[in-house]
């Protein structure tokens, strides 16, 4: 195997595990250093999104998903927008990641996984805001933008200079998402779901009869 490979995937599912935290961020870091250093970065991804139109239209959205993140309620509407944008993130730069060892099965694959990655660090981030929404009613939420914000331009630097690194935070990434998603989406019902009541319980909203004492 060529060893430039396990680094090529360590750096796109590294990027990718950034972009469910914040895509724009990561793709920000990424197409500034594409920018500066072409030579690194050969591949047609890295040439789009390291243009200086598509870095001031990456800025921008970063900036306007900077302030709405922050703000209650507007925070769990930008994230259902982004359950779709985030993963697209992640699957584009994993494959931008792929692109110098010019194999097309290599890039599927780097895409599926980083789509996969990118979707489970975003539904931990996503079940977390829930999570701090219902326990301190939203106060927590800007401190938490922030450390996100924080970590997913960290995620994008470790990535792209240590790729190995960045393997094992996306593996902390997936025992996360084993260990805390479906757990908050049971206690929170994220799901809609209700659980079966015991037969001869009463209704919702209604106390259990006392039979009068004969």
């Amino acid at each position: 195997m060529n060893p430039s490979i396990p680094a090529a995937f360590g750096t796109g599912l590294g990027l990718a595990a950034g972009a469910g935290l914040n895509a724009y961020a990561v793709l920000l870091v990424y197409g500034v250093i594409a920018h500066f250093f072409p030579e690194e970065y050969p591949g047609a991804i890295a040439q789009v999104l390291g243009s200086p139109t598509a870095l001031l239209v990456i800025a921008g959205l970063f900036l306007l998903e900077f302030f709405a993140d922050k703000i209650p309620v507007l925070d769990h509407v930008w994230d259902v927008l982004h359950s779709v944008i985030r993963p697209v993130a992640g699957a584009v730069l994993a494959i931008a990641s792929m692109e110098p060892q010019s194999d097309t099965a290599l890039s599927v694959v780097a895409g599926g996984a980083g789509g996969v990655t990118a979707l489970a660090s975003h539904l931990v981030k996503a079940a977390t805001r829930v999570s701090s929404t219902a326990l301190t009613g939203g106060v927590a939420n800007i401190a938490l933008s922030i450390a996100e914000d924080v970590m997913a331009f960290v995620q994008a630097l470790v990535s792209m200079f240590l790729p190995l690194v960045a393997l094992t935070v996306v593996a902390f990434f997936g025992l996360l998402f084993i260990f805390t998603v479906p757990r908050i989406a049971r206690k929170f019902d994220l799901l809609g779901r209700r659980r079966p009541k015991p037969p001869g319980s009463p209704p919702s909203g209604e106390y259990p009869r006392v039979k009068p004492a004969s």
